[in-house]
C-alpha cells in the first residue's frame, strides 16, 4: 500500500520534474517537488496557524478548568472538549499536517536508497512519465543521491529556525523554578525542548545516513514553512495581538 499510495507517486512526479528540466538537475527537481506538496499542504498549514492563534486565546479558559478539575482527571477532559467545541477548536490540525509529511519524507528517501534514482525503474513509471537517459545529481559538486554532512547541517539550523519561530505562536513557556511548576507546565516545557533542539539533531543525524536529496526536502520544506510563517503573521497580525 505504501509503494502505491506514496513511493509510486512520489517517484512519478520527481522523474516527470526531471523530464522537463533541461538538465535533468536531481536538486531542482527535489527543489520544485517540494514547493508542489508545500502549496498541496498550504490548507492545512493555515488551519493549522489559525488553530494555535485560537488556542493561545482559550488558554486562560483551559489553565481555569486545570485548576478547577485538577483531582478529577475525567471531568477534567471533558470540560477541556467541551471548550475546544464551543470555540470551533481541533488540537489535533499540526498532528495530521505531521503525520501527512512522514511518508512522504519516507517515500523520498526510499527514491533515493532503494533504487530508482540515479538509474530509472521503468516497471515504476505510469505510462504518461517518459524515461529519462542522463540525470544529473550533481550540483556545486555536491552528489545528492549520496549523504553530505554540509547539506545535514544546513537541514537541522533551517528546521531550528522554523520550529523556534512556529513555537512563538504558541503560550510560552513558564520561566518559573521546576520545582514550582505544574505539570501540565513542566510537559509543555519539556516538549518545547524537545522541538526546538531534539527534532533538528534527529534531523542532522539522519541526513548523514540518508541521500543530501532528502536533506535538501528538509531545507526547502523548513524555509517554505518560514516564509508562510511570516506571511500569515502579517495577514493576521490584528489577531495575534489581540
Amino acid at each position: 500500500m505504501f509503494h502505491t499510495l506514496f513511493y509510486k507517486p512520489m517517484y512519478n512526479a520527481l522523474i516527470f520534474i526531471l523530464d522537463i528540466l533541461p538538465n535533468h538537475d536531481v536538486a531542482l527537481a527535489v527543489i520544485i517537488l517540494t514547493i508542489l506538496i508545500k502549496i498541496i499542504l498550504l490548507p492545512l498549514s493555515h488551519k493549522m496557524f489559525i488553530t494555535q492563534i485560537n488556542q493561545k486565546k482559550i488558554q486562560p479558559l483551559i489553565t481555569k478548568a486545570q485548576e478547577e478539575h485538577k483531582d478529577n482527571k475525567q471531568i477534567l477532559g471533558l470540560k477541556m472538549m467541551e471548550i475546544y467545541k464551543e470555540n470551533k477548536i481541533n488540537p489535533f490540525s499540526s498532528v495530521l499536517l505531521m503525520f501527512i509529511q512522514i511518508p512522504i519524507v519516507f517515500a523520498l528517501y526510499f527514491v533515493f536508497s532503494k533504487g530508482g534514482l540515479p538509474q530509472i525503474v521503468v516497471a515504476d513509471l505510469y505510462s504518461f512519465v517518459s524515461h529519462i537517459n542522463n540525470i544529473n545529481h550533481i550540483l556545486f559538486g555536491v552528489d545528492f543521491t549520496k549523504a553530505n554532512i554540509v547539506v545535514g547541517l544546513v537541514a537541522a539550523v533551517s528546521q531550528y529556525i522554523q520550529i523556534r519561530l512556529s513555537l512563538q505562536n504558541m503560550k510560552p513557556a513558564t520561566n518559573k523554578p521546576l520545582s514550582e511548576m505544574k505539570p501540565e507546565e513542566i510537559m509543555q516545557k519539556q516538549m518545547s525542548f524537545m522541538m526546538k533542539y531534539f527534532i533538528p539533531v534527529l534531523i542532522f543525524i539522519a541526513s548523514l545516513k540518508v541521500s543530501a536529496a532528502v536533506a535538501l526536502y528538509w531545507i526547502v520544506s523548513s524555509v517554505f514553512m518560514i516564509a508562510q510563517e511570516l506571511y500569515f503573521r502579517n495577514k493576521y497580525k490584528d489577531r495575534l495581538v489581540s
